[in-house]
This record gives C-alpha cells, structure tokens and sequence, in this order.
C-alpha cells in the first residue's frame, strides 16, 4: 500500500488516505448528484432541464470560486494591470469566451486582443517582457496544439503568463506559475455540452476584470459611466424601468 501511494505521487499511504478523503468530502459539499456531460436525458421535461442546467452552472462557479488560490490571482491581476498590451490565447469555444472579456476590459479602456486559432505564432512574436498573456485550455496537456506549443517561446521573450486551466499537474501547470484552475468534471468527448466548463472559465474571466476594475477603481467607474453617456446620447428610452 505504501508503493502504492508512493506511485501515484504521495510520500506513502497515508498522505494518499488524507488527500481521498479530502477529495470524496469536497465532492459531497460541493457536487449534487446531476452529471455534467448528461444533465438531462431524453425522458426528461422543459422543467427538469432548466433546474438540471441551473444546478451544475452554480456548482460550477462555487467550485471555480473555492479553487482560486488569492497569491496566484493577485498575480495576474498585477500583471495585467501594468501589462502595455494583453492579448487571450486558446481555441474555440474558449476564444469566444475571451472575447466577451475584451469587450469589459475595453469599456475601462484597456485593449485587449483575442487571437484567432492559426495567428498565435504571428501574435507571440512580437510580444515581450511589458506584455501579458492569458492562455485558456481545459486539458493544458497538448503541447503540440495552440497556445500550449508557443509557451517556451514566450517564456523566452519574457512575457507575463497566466494560465486558466484543469486542476492537476498537466502542462501549463509545470510551466507557468501563474494558476487559475478550471471546473474539472467534464468528460473531453462524451457529453451533451460544456456547460460546466464555459460557465467555470466565464467566471475566471470575470474575476480578472473586477480584480484590474478594483485596482484603480474610480478612475475605471468614471471612465466606464462616461463612456456609456456618451455611447448611449442619442438613444432614446422607452423602458422606463431602465431610465437613470
């Protein structure tokens, strides 16, 4: 038993016992019994399915939340607030998810770039030591595919990296410091959607931006409500529940 939990990377058995009953009490306070990759199956009604997709995405976001270790996000918060240019890496779905994160950042008036799957190489070469990436990817482990293959270079050209990826001890894990762990309960192939996964990665993205917003935040709320009166001049207001 010991080789056992020394195989599986733990200094013995016990260490191992320790870390499976942290793992299986974790999951009890934090998981229903509803599947990620099959929250809902065919017999199911309109009503069962919205209860279904409402209790992984809250679940999701709870997970997301109690896996951020604050060192880590202060980090990244650091680095993109004095970043002279930030620019998302990582293929679709996870790049549409960036682009919502731009648009947020833009209205503080920070420019952000989402690279496009097959312009990553174009992109990391002209980054350098006053630019920040943030890099998505749910499995972090294949390093000949987009964004994980240009890490080293990136590495070498000094660029401030932060990884939003799986829990565990894959690729982005080994080679940047910086950390935001992903929800990981769902299957790469066998389910109906990401449901968990994009809500889980939405969520980081948000806590990046209130974490620069708060940095400087009156400057920020300033220039966001200004910008959003003079956007929003000659629009005219029919709702009255939505007039200031």
């Amino acid at each position: 038993m010991v080789r056992f939990g020394k195989g599986l990377g733990f200094t013995g058995w016990k260490d191992f016992s320790n870390k499976l009953i942290e793992d299986v009490r974790y999951e009890q306070t934090h998981y229903s019994e509803i599947d990620p990759n099959i929250p809902f199956d065919q017999t199911d009604d309109l009503a069962e399915i919205i209860k279904n997709i409402a209790t992984i995405q809250i679940e999701s976001i709870q997970d997301s939340a109690d896996k951020i270790e604050l060192p880590h996000l202060k980090r990244a918060i650091e680095m993109l607030s004095q970043a002279r240019r930030i620019v998302v890496l990582g293929v679709s779905p996870n790049n549409l998810l960036g682009d919502i994160f731009r648009r947020k950042m833009n209205t503080i008036g920070r420019s952000v770039e989402v690279i496009l799957s097959g312009e990553t190489g174009i992109t990391v070469s002209g980054l350098t030591k006053y630019d920040a990436a943030i890099l998505i990817s749910y499995s972090g482990n294949d390093v000949s595919r987009e964004p994980m293959k240009f890490i080293p270079q990136m590495k070498r050209q000094g660029v401030k990296l932060i990884g939003v990826t799986s829990d565990g001890g894959n690729y982005i894990h080994q080679e940047i410091e910086t950390i935001l762990r992903i929800s990981f309960r769902e299957r790469l192939y066998k389910k109906i959607s990401n449901f968990s996964t994009e809500e889980s990665i939405l969520f980081l993205l948000n806590i990046l931006y209130a974490g620069v917003f708060s940095k400087n935040y009156l400057t920020n709320y300033n220039f966001k409500v200004q910008n959003s009166m003079n956007l929003e001049e000659t629009r005219l207001l029919h709702q009255t529940d939505i007039k200031e």
